[in-house]
């Protein structure tokens, strides 16, 4: 795990540590030598932009945020006139709080920098009364990633008048939470009191909203993003920006990557951030003004807006004309804009996996035409939520198509949506709209199965002496069967075995992947370890068989404890009958040891040799197993290889649920949801949930069990999930979505 990872590759000052990277270009791991050293990521960022602007990026609240801050404002100020401050916090995610309020300090001679409130007791911290450190203009950008710590700054001098705010509407994060450690090893995360800005205004969930709103408009003949929905957030929020922008921006190009930020020089980073639009509009509104009062400064900042808006407008209308969109404003809006609207294909339907498009064709029904006509989707399906249609300017009697592309995941599961859209013209004005269904069907999904081998003589990689004991410096192996019993294909399979034994037990190989894994076949999964410490009792590894595609996952402990009390181990190459039906066939030579497999009574095998209790033979060439004594008989009879009649492979699997048919869409208030579970082992309990709410217990204790449950619908979207725990401790999960919608 990614915690494991960084632990092994933290050590002392000064020494080595080796680390394998594979990459898309290597034939195989490639490795690197890297020293130790401490590690110093820099809380602040400074330069001196352009005209004598001070550029000040905080990238976290540390304890040293304040002095690198301070030391950055003495350093450019002494002989040199600063004409106004950026203070950059997007991604900003927080940090300490003492820290964003010594830094809201630096800029403010009085008021409240934030309250605290826990129950309906308040303690607030106030600014000292003596002049600020910097006392010229000051801009804050944030963005959506601007959060706790980072939103108490811009949140104290906002509402204190102290500088404007630029940017996205903040993440909301004004709850202070205390951990209390469960013996359990769990633990419980308590929010105990909220964040109050200045006012006692709370943020939780809700952020600071921007002076003055920016939203990037990407137009290109493959992504539109053009930000109508956003206009529509707007309008919950508990405040609204006093000015509004949107600016012509691009997406990345994949071709190119970008250097990442810490590889880039100094230099490189500045004039990367000068480029930046959100930085280019801070300079051009301190350049502007000569007062550090907020409300002033907005005031005075109308025509640097006005200007620079109308510049991006026209640069967005020009992108519009390159792809074909007439994205003129027209002299006037028409006030009785009528259009109809017809969907093709009629009736979607979609295959989870699928790449799809559904075609709006919208007509101009009036006698004006229609100015700068966008659509918006709006469904429960993020999938097809937040599509934006640009259609431009439609004439009387003209007929434009748009196409809401989309890519449908496979492990989407079986449901049936509404799509509702919104059309909108110049500056705004609603036109009626109108909604439409997309059927999406589900795929097939894996499920899987396992049952093991343990092996030490020399198959599969292994080194040691075949006496099934692991012992100090031999190469054991743990030899997987994975089995897929689903009715799907999984495309990527990933096996991992986690080590749970502690430094005695080195695991050599933690991960295998399998592709194109069909339904009711097998992949063998070898993993080696090594016995540091022959004193070793305990030996124990979590398995986890993932599908990377459907999510569908087993995870299951393996403890093959206690394999050092065998007794002595004898080599024969006699055979072994079987005297009783159903006998188990075990994955090692001791009591508890996994049944991997039942014999019929007279089969015969070949003898490897036996301990004190149990005999060791073989089932297929690169297979055995171990038998209990008791059960068999043992010959001299020399065979090349045995009968090889196993009544039935036993696998440890999860569950397997099948629903029986239940609706996509009813106009009723309550359904009947019908199932069964069955599964190798006893099933432990059903849970249905509704959403996070559990609605049904069930605890059968035998291995098949079937269900009926009188469900309630909600009105839209209904998810319900029916998951099965088996006694081995193994879950399956089955997705049930049901749409309530008016049929009539």
């Amino acid at each position: 795990s990614l915690i494991e990872a960084v632990s092994k590759l933290r050590g002392k000052k000064g020494t080595p540590v080796n680390i394998f990277v594979l990459r898309e270009t290597f034939t195989s791991p490639k490795e690197f030598r890297i020293t130790r050293d401490t590690i110093r990521i820099e809380s602040v960022e400074d330069f001196v932009l352009e005209d004598g602007i001070l550029y000040l990026r905080i990238r976290d609240f540390q304890k040293n945020t304040l002095q690198s801050l301070s030391d950055a404002i003495e350093k450019h100020s002494k002989g040199n006139e600063v004409n106004g401050v950026i203070l950059d916090l997007r991604g900003n995610p927080g940090g300490l709080l003492d820290q964003a309020e010594k830094v809201s300090d630096l800029f403010l001679s009085t008021g409240t920098v934030v309250t605290t409130k826990i129950g309906d007791t308040k303690k607030s911290y106030n600014a000292k009364f003596d002049p600020p450190e910097y006392e010229g203009e000051v801009v804050v950008l944030v963005d959506s990633g601007s959060a706790s710590a980072s939103e108490i700054v811009a949140g104290a001098l906002k509402n204190n008048h102290r500088a404007i705010i630029i940017g996205e509407r903040t993440f909301g994060k004004g709850s202070v939470q205390q951990i209390f450690d469960l013996r359990d090893g769990a633990a419980l995360k308590l929010t105990i009191a909220h964040y109050l800005t200045p006012g006692d205004i709370s943020i939780q969930d809700v952020g600071i909203t921007p002076d003055i709103r920016i939203q990037p408009a990407i137009i290109s003949e493959e992504d539109i993003l053009y930000g109508y929905l956003n206009t529509e957030e707007e309008s919950n929020e508990a405040e609204e920006s006093i000015y509004k922008l949107k600016y012509l921006d691009q997406l990345p190009d994949p071709e190119n990557e970008e250097t990442p930020e810490e590889a880039l020089t100094k230099e490189e980073r500045k004039n990367k951030i000068s480029g930046d639009f959100s930085i280019r509009l801070a300079r051009e509104i301190l350049l502007n003004t000569d007062t550090i009062n907020r409300k002033e400064v907005l005031d005075s900042s109308g025509k640097v807006i006005t200007d620079i808006n109308l510049i991006e407008e026209n640069k967005i209308e020009a992108r519009w004309n390159e792809i074909g969109v007439n994205w003129s404003r027209g002299e006037n809006p028409n006030t009785n804009p009528k259009i109809s609207v017809r969907i093709s294909p009629v009736k979607p339907e979609f295959k989870a996996g699928d790449k799809g498009a559904v075609a709006v064709n919208v007509t101009n029904k009036g006698v004006d035409p229609i100015n700068r006509l966008i659509a918006a989707t709006f469904s429960d399906n993020p999938i097809f939520d937040g599509k934006e249609l640009i259609y431009g300017q439609l004439l009387p009697g003209q007929t434009r198509s748009w196409k809401m592309n989309f890519e449908i995941p496979k492990w989407v599961n079986t449901r049936n949506d509404k799509i509702d859209l919104k059309f909108f013209q110049s500056d705004n004005i609603e036109i009626p709209g109108s909604s439409f269904d997309i059927t999406t069907i589900g795929n097939d999904k894996p499920l899987f199965a396992y049952k093991f081998e343990i092996v030490d003589d020399g198959r599969f990689g292994s080194t040691g002496n075949g006496n099934g004991k692991p012992e100090k410096n031999e190469e054991f192996a743990l030899v997987f069967d994975i089995k897929n019993i689903g009715q799907g294909i999984s495309d990527k399979t990933v096996v991992t075995l986690k080590n749970l034994s502690g430094d005695s037990v080195f695991l050599e190989r933690g991960r295998f992947e399998f592709t194109d894994f069909k339904p009711q076949t097998s992949n063998s999964a070898p993993f080696l370890f090594k016995i540091l410490d022959k004193n070793v009792k305990d030996i124990k590894f979590e398995l986890t068989i993932a599908d990377e595609v459907f999510r569908e996952v087993l995870t299951s402990k393996i403890d093959i404890s206690g394999l050092q009390d065998l007794g002595n181990f004898s080599k024969d190459d006699g055979s072994a009958i079987v005297i009783k039906d159903n006998t188990p066939l075990l994955a090692g030579g001791y009591k508890s040891a996994a049944i991997i497999g039942l014999s019929n009574n007279k089969s015969e095998f070949r003898l490897l040799g036996y301990n004190k209790d149990f005999a060791k033979v073989s089932l297929t060439e690169d297979r055995n197993a171990w038998i209990n004594k008791q059960n068999i008989t043992l010959t001299k009879n020399k065979i090349d290889k045995g009968t090889e009649i196993v009544v039935n492979d036993i696998y440890y699997s999860q569950p397997r649920i099948n629903i029986l048919n239940t609706p996509l869409t009813t106009n009723e208030e309550e359904i009947i949801l019908s199932g069964i579970v069955m599964d190798n082992d006893k099933i432990e309990n059903i849970s249905v949930f509704k959403g996070e709410d559990k609605i049904k217990l069930i605890t059968p204790n035998k291995n098949n069990q079937s269900f009926t449950i009188k469900l309630k619908l909600d009105d839209g979207i209904n998810v319900f999930n029916v998951i099965a725990k088996d006694s081995q401790g193994l879950f399956s999960k089955q997705t049930v979505t049901i749409r309530k919608s008016d049929l009539s």
